[in-house]
């Protein structure tokens, strides 16, 4: 049996894992996956959210030393991710796709262990929400008084209409761009039922560097 273990940024990374991700894996390609969420206070033994690198390299490396024998990979995202995380600052002027597989390459290199797939999500987990707007418009308008196409206009004014280049800045990471339009919009709750809803078939089809991740997980042995 092949075993995984996802490192998952907060607790609506590990509502995807748990809920979608690992019945995938293990009823199709019987691999069994477990996944936690980034150590965040040690002392309080608090997990969930953004860290900075060192703490988190100790976090990963930790479960590394515990597991050797089992695959590791993430789920953190690019959008508040900390600077000095590997290659952050260096690869500021590449394109997304360019720049994250850099910094998936670095951190792979600094962490130095060989069963680690390192995936770093562009640039929102809520960008996988915008694979199908029609969905998200109809979930979040059964508690909202929304724009029509309000989201589909947000997909389109990105380069060939991509979920994942929906960017980073503060004020127009894909979790504010939602919030702008639904105050009451729920990361963990609605996100998960939202996916659910689109299915990983759109989320593949739509999301290149997901799709590409998940294929490097389907193909592990």
């Amino acid at each position: 049996m092949i075993r995984l273990n996802i490192t998952a940024e907060g607790f609506s990374e590990e509502r995807f894992v748990t809920d979608m991700l690992r019945p995938h894996l293990w009823n199709n390609f019987g691999i069994s996956v477990e996944v936690r969420k980034v150590l965040t206070n040690r002392k309080l033994r608090k997990r969930g959210g953004i860290v900075g690198y060192q703490r988190f390299k100790n976090d990963v490396s930790q479960w590394f030393r515990e597991c050797p024998d089992v695959y590791h990979t993430t789920l953190i995202d690019l959008y508040g991710l900390k600077n000095d995380f590997p290659g952050h600052k260096t690869t500021s002027y590449l394109q997304p796709y360019d720049r994250v597989k850099e910094m998936e390459r670095l951190l792979k290199e600094d962490l130095g262990f060989h069963k680690f797939i390192p995936y770093i999500q562009l640039h929102e987990y809520e960008a996988l929400l915008f694979a199908d707007t029609g969905i998200m418009e109809e979930w979040l308008g059964l508690y909202n008084t929304l724009r029509k196409n309000c989201f589909t206009q947000i997909r389109n004014s990105t380069p060939d209409n991509n979920p994942e280049m929906i960017n980073e800045h503060p004020d127009t990471a894909p979790s504010k761009r939602i919030l702008s339009l639904c105050n009451s919009y729920d990361k963990v709750g609605d996100g998960i039922l939202i996916l659910e809803k689109i299915g990983l078939k759109k989320l593949r089809a739509e999301c290149t560097h997901f799709n590409e991740w998940l294929t490097q997980l389907e193909h592990l042995e």
